[in-house]
């Protein structure tokens, strides 16, 4: 992007906290509305049918990613937009922008060392929590079927570090049940003879190679050297590889 485009959307600008707070609030208070409200054109939404469904947020509007609502004021802040500030009195210890797994975490932590007294404002454009952690789900007769979105590896419980670990053991979540059921599915695509490869295009590496099995050694005999060595990579490259392996094996809460 040209530094004369920068000039143009006010990226020099000096912004102030309460022009900051009050831009995200109007984003959030946005956020809430429907895109059915949004939209004159839309079908009208009459609420939600039983008190159960409100406290599910997929009733409402469904999981649809950046859905309406959530980008406009981003959009009018770059069109040089301006709204005036206005005093709630609300006073908080912390404040978060972004609900996503981070955004929840920081303010966790933050809460849990300052006290049951302490208020953190966590604060998002969506309608809903998670950021790009979601989930995807589909109704299929009367059947719900799940999966995780946006969250790759988030099955992989023995990868997550020690602070992970605790977080989620704090907020109540059994990961040696979570290993458990996962147990079966980590031996699915080797069950039915599958793994993972990679492909070695000619226009970069001189030739097309099609390689099973992975340089971290998750091949059918788990062999990196062996995955390594039918690799059109040079000997420079193959050592680099392994070293970065032993790296990362040190790393806590990584083998």
């Amino acid at each position: 992007m040209s530094k004369a485009y920068d000039r143009e959307l006010g990226m020099g600008r000096d912004i102030t906290r309460r022009d900051f707070l009050n831009g995200v609030a109007v984003t959030v208070g946005g956020s809430m509305l429907s895109p059915q409200k949004l939209d004159k054109s839309a079908d009208p939404w009459f609420g939600y049918s039983s008190p159960q469904e409100a406290y599910y947020p997929p009733a409402a509007t469904g999981m649809r990613g950046s859905h309406t609502g959530s980008f406009e004021v981003a959009h009018g802040f770059r069109d040089g937009r301006t709204w005036a500030g206005e005093d709630s009195g609300e006073r908080y210890d912390m404040v978060v922008v972004g609900g996503g797994l981070s955004g929840l975490s920081a303010g966790f932590f933050f809460h849990d060392n300052a006290g049951p007294g302490s208020r953190v404002l966590i604060l998002d454009n969506h309608d809903d929590f998670g950021g790009h952690a979601k989930r995807n789900e589909f109704s299929y007769g009367d059947r719900t079927l799940l999966l995780n979105g946006g969250t790759s590896n988030l099955e992989a419980t023995h990868h997550y570090s020690t602070v992970a670990r605790t977080l989620l053991a704090t907020v109540g979540l059994d990961l040696e049940r979570a290993e458990a059921a996962d147990a079966t599915s980590r031996s699915f695509y080797r069950s039915l003879g599958l793994t993972g490869s990679t492909f070695f295009s000619q226009e970069v590496f001189g030739e097309d190679r099609l390689v099973t099995g992975s340089a971290g050694g998750f091949g059918p005999n788990g062999d990196r050297q062996g995955w390594l060595a039918q690799t059109p990579l040079s000997e420079n490259v193959r050592r680099d590889i392994v070293r970065l392996e032993e790296i990362g094996a040190t790393v806590d809460g990584w083998s």
